[in-house]
């Protein structure tokens, strides 16, 4: 299920909000100030993958932050 993030415009709030699909996207309120106006957010996405070993990998001091 998709997690889309918004700002509000008029109080400046981020929130977030699960969506079932795209395709019944309905209009966003604010949470905090009821407000209609708000824009759809760019959000970045982390992918975690277990290799199941203790090799650093591409970390070559082995104290990769993203681990």
């Amino acid at each position: 299920m998709p997690m889309y993030e918004y700002s509000c415009e008029d109080c400046g709030k981020k929130f977030q909000f699960f969506q079932k699909s795209i395709r019944s996207e309905k209009k966003q309120t604010c949470p905090e100030c009821g407000s209609s106006k708000v824009r759809k957010l760019i959000s970045s996405f982390s992918a975690v993958s277990d290799s199941g070993s203790s090799d650093s990998g591409s970390c070559p001091t082995g104290t990769c932050p993203f681990s």
